[in-house]
């Protein structure tokens, strides 16, 4: 594994929505109509997948600590992500780092020492347990499976955004439960020149794609939501 264990920098912001119903195409229809100065392209089919690990206890999780391997367009990589467990409106965004790239067959568990020390590096937090243990634990837990349609959104003036049409699959890899929904993911480039062409996009979305509603939740918080409702609810 090539380890890198650094915090990811993105310069585009996601947003995300769950699809009431099955017709994308009616929203990218309601979109093309009532955006006039701007065009969509299709741009390809694309795939990914994510494993996420924890002990049987759940105690990574639970502690809002999130262990994965991710793969897209052939790679496969380490991730930790930070979650936030506080509700609501009080809820920050999510901190993610990089762990390094790793072959499709190769686990967390198969280098406890690296993913500890960038876990420990990655964070300002004291960890008082035995991280190297609990990693060696780690055990494939949950699948999700994304994959869809992705389509450019282009200004005049150079602008460039992103729209994605997701067919999102959870997995409990335990008791092979499966639970499909169907979404969409605005991906919008930051920076104070790009304000104007992102803020009318959303518009457009929040006042005609009723079909759309917003969340902000994580795909591994969704997961734990559709798959184990029963402990979400203690």
């Amino acid at each position: 594994m090539k380890s890198t264990d650094k915090l990811e920098n993105e310069n585009r912001e996601k947003v995300h929505y769950l699809l009431i119903g099955k017709n994308f195409k009616k929203v990218l229809k309601k979109l093309d109509r009532e955006l006039k100065f701007y065009r969509f392209e299709f741009d390809g089919k694309f795939k990914g997948n994510e494993i996420i690990y924890d002990i049987d206890s759940n105690l990574l999780s639970n502690a809002g600590l999130v262990i994965s391997k991710q793969v897209e367009e052939g790679k496969s990589h380490f991730k930790v992500r930070k979650i936030s467990l506080l509700p609501g409106g009080f809820k920050s965004r999510a901190q993610k780092f990089f762990i390094g790239e790793c072959d499709n067959k190769e686990e967390p568990k198969d280098f406890p020492i690296q993913i500890s020390q960038a876990i420990e590096n990655s964070f300002s937090t004291e960890f008082t347990i035995d991280l190297v243990s609990i990693v060696r634990k780690t055990k494939p837990k949950i699948e999700i499976e994304v994959k869809g349609d992705r389509y450019k959104i282009l200004g005049g003036l150079g602008y460039e955004a992103t729209i994605l049409f997701e067919k999102a699959r959870y997995k409990d890899l335990l008791t092979k439960k499966k639970v499909d929904r169907l979404g969409v993911t605005l991906i919008l480039p930051k920076g104070e020149e790009n304000e104007l062409e992102n803020k009318e996009i959303l518009e457009a979305v929040d006042h005609y794609c009723k079909e759309l509603i917003s969340y902000k939740q994580s795909r591994f918080e969704i997961a734990k939501r559709l798959l184990f409702p029963a402990q979400e609810q203690k």
